[in-house]
C-alpha cells in the first residue's frame, strides 16, 4: 500500500509535528445563548490553541463586548473549563459541533449552549498597529471603512485601571468603523502588549498618549486630517480636554463620556460616598466615609499619614475598612494619587475649542450628572466651543441598563441607540 504524500512527510519529521498538525476539537467559533431566570443572551467564543496551550474570546453584541479575553481554558477528554471576567466559571461538555453545560458565578448562574460556525466576514479592515509616545510603544487596531475616500477618524481614550483594546473598546470600534469612521484602539500603557506602566503615569502622559494617536491616524490615507476626534469614557473623558488644551494638538472634536467635572478628588468623594450607602447601614457608612475622606487628604499631602494609621488601628477589624481597601505604606498609589487626584479637569475645559458631545446615563452613581454637565458647558462657554450634552435614559456609568432592586431579572445591556447617536454625531461635527 503506497502512502500518502502527507503520511510520508509527517513520518520524516516526527511526531511532534504530525500533533502539531492535528487542530484542537475546541478551536473554532462558537455561537450560542447564555440562559438564566429563563432569559437567554446572545454569545459567541472564539477557542484557539498554540505552544502554550488554549486560548478564548468573549463576545456578547448585547453587552457591548466583543473579542474579551477570558482568564483560563482547559480541556480533558469532552469537557471543557474556562473562565470570564474573573469570577464566571464555565463547566461544558463537547461532541462534535456542539458546546453545552453550565456557568456560575458570585451572582449569577445558568446554562449555555454552543455551537460551532463559521467566524463572520467584518465588513470593514482590522490592521495591528504601534505608535509611540517618548518610550513608550504603544500597540492597538485601527479598524478601517472599505468604502474609497478619506473619512473622519477617531482614537479612543481607556477608562481608569489596565484598560486594554478588547471588550467595550473593540466593540466602539466595530461599531464606528461600519459607520464609515477610522478608529483607532489600543491598550493603555503597561496593559496588553503596551509598553510603560500607567500606574507611574500622569493624565499630561496619557494626554501624550492619545496626541500620538491623532498622529498615526493623520499619516493614514484613508483618514481625513481635518477631521480627527478624541472619544473618552470616565477618566478617559478627562484625558480628552487635556489633550486637545496642549499645544499644538490638533483635535477636530470630543466626546466625552460619565467624565468628572472639577477636581477629580471630589468625584472619588462622591463615588464611595454612593458605595457605601449601598452597602453598610447610615451609622457605618458615616465612619467609613470619614476614614476615606482622611485617607484622600493624606494621600494629597494635606495631612500626615501617622494621622490616617492612628484612625486606622483602632478600625482595622470592622467590616467596613476591609471594604475600604487603604493601600499600604509602600503602594504605587501614594505617588499616583497626588498626581491624578489635584488635577481640576475644568481648568482644561475652559481651553477646549472644538466641538464638543458630553453623554452621561441618567443612573451614574460615580459622578454628579447634572452637576457635571453645567459645569462643563459653563466652563465650554468661557470657551466659545459648540457643545451638545445627552443623558442616557436608565442607564449607569458605564451607559449600560441593569435590573434595579425589586425588578424582574434582565441581562444588563447596552443604552439603546446611544453607539448609533455617537456615530452620527461624529460623521456632522464640524471644527
Amino acid at each position: 500500500m503506497k502512502r500518502s504524500l502527507l503520511t510520508a512527510i509527517l513520518a520524516l519529521l516526527g511526531p511532534a509535528a504530525a500533533l502539531a498538525a492535528a487542530p484542537d476539537p475546541l478551536a473554532g467559533h462558537w455561537v450560542g445563548t447564555m440562559t438564566a431566570h429563563g432569559a437567554p443572551l446572545e454569545v459567541s467564543f472564539d477557542f484557539e490553541s498554540d505552544a502554550s496551550g488554549l486560548q478564548g474570546r468573549f463576545s456578547s453584541i448585547p453587552q457591548r463586548a466583543m473579542d474579551y479575553p477570558l482568564d483560563s481554558v482547559t480541556r480533558d477528554d469532552g469537557a471543557v473549563h474556562f473562565v470570564l471576567g474573573g469570577d464566571l466559571a464555565f463547566e461544558a461538555r463537547l461532541a462534535g459541533d456542539t458546546l453545552r453545560g453550565t456557568f456560575k458565578g458570585e451572582e449569577l448562574a445558568g446554562d449555555v449552549a454552543l455551537r460551532r460556525g463559521p467566524k463572520p466576514v467584518l465588513p470593514y479592515r482590522a490592521s495591528e498597529v504601534t505608535f509611540r509616545n517618548g518610550d513608550a510603544t504603544l500597540a492597538g487596531m485601527v479598524a478601517s471603512p472599505p468604502t474609497p475616500g478619506r473619512h473622519p477618524a477617531v482614537v479612543l481614550l481607556h477608562g481608569s485601571g489596565p484598560e486594554t483594546r478588547w471588550g467595550t473598546n473593540r466593540f466602539i470600534a466595530d461599531r464606528f468603523a461600519r459607520a464609515g469612521i477610522v478608529t483607532l484602539i489600543f491598550d493603555k500603557r503597561g496593559t496588553g502588549a503596551s509598553t510603560g506602566d500607567w500606574r507611574t503615569a500622569d493624565y499630561q502622559d496619557l494626554a501624550r498618549d492619545a496626541l500620538a494617536g491623532v498622529a498615526l491616524l493623520r499619516s493614514l490615507p484613508e483618514v481625513d486630517a481635518r477631521r480627527i476626534g478624541l472619544h473618552g469614557h470616565s477618566q478617559g473623558g478627562i484625558i480628552g480636554p487635556i489633550a486637545a488644551s496642549m499645544p499644538g494638538a490638533e483635535v477636530a472634536f470630543l466626546v466625552a463620556e460619565d467624565t468628572a467635572a472639577g477636581p477629580t478628588w471630589k468625584q472619588d468623594i462622591y463615588r464611595v460616598r454612593n458605595a457605601l450607602a449601598s452597602e453598610f447601614p447610615p451609622a457605618e457608612a458615616e465612619r467609613a466615609m470619614a476614614l476615606y475622606t482622611l485617607f484622600v487628604e493624606v494621600a494629597l499631602g494635606r495631612r500626615p499619614h501617622s494621622e490616617l494609621e492612628a484612625a486606622s488601628a483602632p478600625v482595622a477589624g470592622e467590616r467596613w475598612f476591609q471594604w475600604l481597601g487603604i493601600p499600604p505604606r509602600d503602594s504605587w498609589i501614594w505617588t499616583w494619587y497626588p498626581k491624578t487626584g489635584s488635577v481640576d479637569t475644568l481648568d482644561f475645559w475652559r481651553k477646549v475649542k472644538c466641538p464638543v458631545l458630553l453623554v452621561y446615563g441618567q443612573r451614574d452613581r460615580l459622578v454628579p450628572v447634572d452637576e457635571s454637565i453645567e459645569q462643563i458647558e459653563a466652563a465650554l462657554d468661557d470657551s466659545g466651543a459648540s457643545y451638545t450634552a445627552w443623558i442616557a435614559p436608565r442607564a449607569e456609568h458605564n451607559l449600560t441598563v441593569r435590573p434595579q432592586p425589586g425588578e424582574p431579572f434582565f441581562w444588563w445591556h447596552a443604552a439603546p441607540g446611544i453607539i448609533e447617536s455617537v456615530g452620527a454625531w461624529i460623521l456632522t461635527a464640524e471644527r
